[in-house]
């Protein structure tokens, strides 16, 4: 697996704390994968929240980015 470089990673987290501001200091995992030559890295933010109500739950928000750190997909749970 081939890790994403710094500048990849910090447009990436710069991304997440603008469009999720309660994950931006979660560190994430990182997976790789090349089809066609290129190679995407999957970010997977989890973090446990509170609702409105007091209740928690957890929010995962899945990133995919190309080797630039241009995020092509997000998906959020919950």
């Amino acid at each position: 697996m081939t890790k994403p470089c710094r500048k990849s990673r910090d447009r990436v987290r710069k991304y997440v704390r603008e469009h999720f501001p309660d994950m931006g200091g979660v560190r994430p995992s990182v997976s790789s994968r090349t089809h066609a030559g290129e190679v995407t890295y999957r970010f997977t933010f989890r973090r446990t929240l509170r609702s409105s109500d007091g209740k928690r739950f957890q929010q995962i928000v899945h990133l995919t980015a190309d080797e630039e750190g241009n995020v092509t997909k997000v998906s959020v749970s919950r």
